[in-house]
């Protein structure tokens, strides 16, 4: 039996998958009305090259995060977080999350809170000249920096965007399809993400 292999026959393959993934991801957001507004990537000090044990520490930084706005019972209308792999050219991997956000008032006032922040954003909320966004994020970096040891404390370990433009965000974290870089779809963390009703906090 015949197989067409040249290489735009195979390049051809891999895009369809690509397209077809990211359509499907976008059909998730839609239907589960998911809301997401950061766009996380952690970069680690001490990296995995093995993707099944990326996706055992992706487990435990899904709980920090968690744990982080929610230290007591997680509701059922809790934010939501997607994972993605990614290898660098070296073979280590880092981590792309897209997560849902909490209006920052609400985060501060449910609970009890003890957060970290430097001393230049305490004085900007006593000169009343902050975001109450940008404290949130600030606490959450060094609480991940904290509870998760292979980041480390560098600039570069956690890096905050807005998750911007949906269709854009997912055809970046997708591009492994495109590539023979990764197996398959190894890039997305299915188990550790939400992509289904949330049930009892999960």
């Amino acid at each position: 039996m015949a197989t067409d292999l040249s290489p735009r026959h195979l390049y051809e393959s891999r895009n369809s998958k690509r397209v077809i993934t990211e359509e499907w991801l976008e059909r998730k957001i839609e239907t589960l009305n998911i809301k997401f507004r950061y766009f996380l990537t952690l970069s680690f000090t001490y990296q995995q090259r093995n993707v099944l044990n990326q996706y055992l520490d992706n487990q435990h930084i899904k709980k920090v995060i968690l744990d982080f706005f929610y230290p007591n019972r997680k509701p059922n209308n809790r934010i939501r977080l997607w994972f993605f792999t990614e290898p660098h050219s070296s073979g280590a991997l880092h981590l792309h999350i897209f997560m849902e956000g909490m209006d920052g008032l609400s985060w501060l006032s449910k609970n009890n809170r003890k957060i970290t922040i430097n001393k230049r954003t305490l004085f900007d909320i006593v000169a009343r000249d902050f975001s109450m966004d940008d404290v949130m994020t600030e606490a959450l970096t060094n609480h991940l920096q904290r509870y998760i040891r292979k980041l480390g404390y560098g600039k570069q370990s956690v890096d905050w965007r807005s998750i911007g433009n949906i269709k854009y965000r997912l055809h970046y974290v997708n591009k492994s399809l495109s590539s023979v870089d990764f197996d398959k779809w190894q890039h997305l963390d299915y188990e550790n993400s939400d992509l289904g009703e949330l049930t009892n906090g999960r």
